[in-house]
C-alpha cells in the first residue's frame, strides 16, 4: 500500500509560492538538489528505448528538471516504452485474439479455441510500468500539475498588491515634498 494522502510539496516550491500554508518550512527551501544536465544514454538500450531516450531527455532538460541521477529512472521508462510498442507490434500483426489447439487425454489434437494473444497482457503490463514511471520523471498532466512552478507575477500584469504600494509610496512622497 502506498503513501495516504498527497504528495509532499517540494520546500523550493512552498518558498515560491509565498509559503501559503504558513507552517515552517524544513530545510533551507533547496530541498538537496541534484546537479542538472543530461545524463549519459545507456548503450544497452534498444533502438525503440533510445529513440525514446532522445525524445523525453530534450524534453526534460529544456524544462530544467533533468538530473544526471535521473539516468536509472529514465532509462526504465524508455525500456517500458519499447517493451509497450513492441507488444502493440506483435498484436497488430496476429491480431488480439489467436487460435490455440486442444488435445485429448491421448495428447491428440481434436480441435482449437479461441485464446487471447499473451501479448495483451505484456502490453498491459508495460502500459503500467509506463504509466508509473512517467508520473515520476513528471511526464503526465496530473504530474505536472503537482510539481509545476507558479510564474512569478509580472509587472505590468497587474498585480494588485504591488499597484497599491507603489499608489502609497507615491501619494506619501507627494505629502512630505
Amino acid at each position: 500500500m502506498g503513501q495516504r494522502g498527497p504528495r509532499p510539496v517540494p520546500a523550493a516550491l512552498k518558498v515560491l509560492a509565498g509559503n501559503p500554508g504558513r507552517r515552517p518550512i524544513q530545510g533551507d527551501g533547496r530541498g538537496g538538489r541534484l546537479r542538472r544536465g543530461r545524463p549519459d544514454r545507456p548503450p544497452e538500450l534498444t533502438a525503440e528505448a533510445a529513440a525514446e531516450w532522445d525524445r523525453v531527455a530534450t524534453e526534460l532538460e529544456a524544462v530544467g528538471t533533468l538530473a544526471v541521477a535521473d539516468r536509472g529512472i529514465l532509462a526504465a521508462y524508455c525500456l517500458a516504452v519499447a517493451d509497450m510498442l513492441a507488444a502493440m507490434d506483435e498484436i497488430n500483426r496476429a491480431g488480439r485474439f489467436v487460435d490455440e489447439p486442444v488435445q485429448s487425454s491421448k495428447g491428440e489434437i481434436v480441435g482449437t479455441r479461441i485464446r487471447e494473444h499473451p501479448a495483451v497482457k505484456l502490453l498491459n503490463q508495460a502500459t503500467t510500468r509506463v504509466s508509473r514511471l512517467a508520473d515520476a520523471l513528471g511526464l503526465t498532466p496530473s504530474s505536472r500539475s503537482r510539481t509545476e512552478v507558479p510564474e512569478p507575477p509580472s509587472r505590468e500584469g497587474g498585480n494588485r498588491m504591488q499597484e497599491l504600494r507603489e499608489r502609497v509610496e507615491a501619494a506619501r512622497a507627494q505629502g512630505s515634498g
